[in-house]
């Protein structure tokens, strides 16, 4: 009797509203961010409504309460954000670091005959420089970095008020990464391989604005 009456009081006080923790409107959105771009195109309310009533659904029918979490969990887990490699934690590293600093540009130009000419000397390689003004993301400039055991260039784009770091390198030896996005910190993270050059392209802008750049370069290198 007494564990009834335990029940019913711990019922009334899980309805109680005032015992609620509303989260702010911007965490949706952030969580929504870290998840993978297939993940994104699900409307939320599906995953969500999957994982959860899918919980109760198996808990009515006689499942116990830890079997139910378990599902939960586990369908949760297919929608976990790719996680950074180690280069990528590098690159996320190096980009905030950058911004804390207020070092974010070494050479300060538009023109890519200015920006380009800037690295020679100062690198054992030779970063592509390409013009995507036309596009909507304007070269601003250029830098040095260290990432990955060595100095690598760090090319400067804007989206509106938005910028993109453009890690630039050549590929080692037999490298052939496949490419990936990704979301981490509430930045967005692109990677890929062109032309014998690693690439690695990280903006607080919306990933389907980074979607664009990526694409962007990608034509215009492959028609150098």
């Amino acid at each position: 009797m007494n564990d009834d009456k335990t029940l019913v009081s711990l019922s009334t006080l899980l309805h109680d509203e005032s015992l609620y923790y509303r989260a702010p409107t911007y965490l949706r959105a952030r969580v929504i961010a870290r998840l993978p771009r297939k993940i994104r195109r699900t409307p939320w309310v599906v995953w969500r409504s999957l994982a959860f009533d899918g919980a109760l659904a198996w808990a009515g029918g006689g499942i116990t309460g830890i079997a139910a979490s378990v599902l939960v969990f586990g369908m949760m887990s297919l929608v976990q954000p790719r996680q950074p490699s180690l280069m990528g934690e590098e690159v996320l590293s190096s980009h905030v670091r950058s911004l804390l600093s207020q070092h974010t540009i070494d050479v300060q130009s538009t023109d890519q005959h200015t920006v380009k000419p800037w690295f020679n000397g100062k690198l054992d390689y030779a970063p592509p420089v390409v013009d995507l003004a036309a596009q909507g993301f304007p070269l601003v400039g250029g830098r040095l970095d260290y990432v990955g055991h060595r100095t690598v260039a760090v090319l400067i784009y804007h989206y509106q008020m938005h910028p993109i770091d453009l890690y630039v390198f050549p590929t080692s030896e037999g490298s052939q990464a496949a490419s990936a996005e990704y979301s981490a910190d509430g930045y967005s993270i692109a990677r890929w391989q062109q032309n014998g050059m690693s690439f690695w392209a990280i903006t607080d802008a919306e990933p389907g604005h980074l979607d664009t750049f990526v694409a962007s370069l990608k034509t215009q290198a492959s028609s150098r």
